[in-house]
């Protein structure tokens, strides 16, 4: 499973395994969460959401098991920051 950017809402990134029913969530804080037995078309919607944020706190968070995880825990392949990072610092002349 991939993480993909959101980058919105106060959300970093996401990934959903359909085989397991998770959908693993990083927050702008890093925090790393795991909530436990979504369906895809839920995962979908918030995947795909124009505010994840609202979709967050109006469906998923009231409504599934969530438990926080160590970066160790997840199976999704972490972001490549660094790269990126680096072409917007040569862009602006800071590297």
């Amino acid at each position: 499973m991939k993480r993909r950017p959101i980058h919105r809402g106060g959300i970093l990134s996401a990934g959903y395994s359909s085989r397991e029913r998770y959908l693993d969530v990083e927050f702008d804080t890093h925090r790393l969460v795991r909530v436990e037995n979504v369906g895809a078309e839920v995962a979908d919607r918030f995947l795909n959401s124009g505010a994840p944020g609202s979709y967050w706190r109006d469906v998923i968070e009231e409504n599934y098991t969530i438990r926080e995880i160590s970066a160790k825990e997840t199976d999704i392949a972490p972001l490549k920051a660094s790269k990126s990072m680096d072409e917007l610092k040569r862009l602006f002349g800071e590297l």
